[in-house]
């Protein structure tokens, strides 16, 4: 009798032990089916300037080139801003995101990693803004690619792959974070959102 309990405790057990992987599976993949947009860019600097000083009624303002130049002789040409990454639930699971990891990559090299804790909680339908943080230095980018183009790149909306956001959220089981498998891409263009402000 005592036996037959134990089977019955183990196999109720296992029961729930494997209903829970699977509303845990179901909770990680509704985080791929999400919508992760770039809603704006604020802050944006480079080599410690705003960006729209760079430019002015006929182009690029050419009193603010020796600072860039002063940068690469430093070998320090640090490009800043804030993302500020739209996240909206589109299905009809209920999810928590507990952080994201996001990288941005630079010529599909990778330029800045960082984490973001966020207990977020989204139902059908709700969305929110989380915002990104990001401080790194191109000047690698810029010695291989020319200082010229890569001001083009941020300047005219055309670097398509030049700068990509992507980011690995995660939701909270017990004391962890679990992650979704690989980096979601969520915009391959953001020099566009740049060039939307200095332009």
């Amino acid at each position: 009798m005592k036996r037959r309990n134990i089977n019955i405790l183990c196999v109720m057990f296992i029961g729930l032990l494997l209903s829970g992987c699977a509303i845990n599976k179901q909770q990680i993949d509704a985080l791929a089916k999400f919508n992760y947009t770039v809603e704006s860019m604020q802050d944006i600097r480079l080599a410690g300037r705003d960006m729209d000083s760079y430019t002015g009624k006929d182009g690029v303002n050419l009193s603010s080139l020796p600072g860039i130049a002063m940068a690469m002789l430093r070998q320090d040409l640090p490009l800043e801003a804030q993302i500020n990454m739209k996240v909206t639930n589109p299905t009809t699971t209920t999810t928590k995101i507990n952080s994201f990891k996001y990288l941005i990559e630079i010529q599909g090299k990778p330029l800045f990693e960082g984490t973001v804790n966020e207990n977020l909680h989204l139902a059908t339908g709700e969305s929110t803004v989380v915002p990104l943080t990001f401080k790194a230095n191109i000047f690698g980018t810029a010695k291989e690619k020319g200082v010229e183009n890569v001001l083009n790149e941020l300047f005219t909306r055309k670097g398509e792959g030049f700068l990509v956001l992507k980011i690995k959220p995660s939701i909270k089981i017990g004391n962890s974070n679990i992650y979704y498998p690989g980096y979601i891409t969520v915009d391959r263009n953001l020099a566009k959102s740049i060039g939307k402000l200095v332009m």
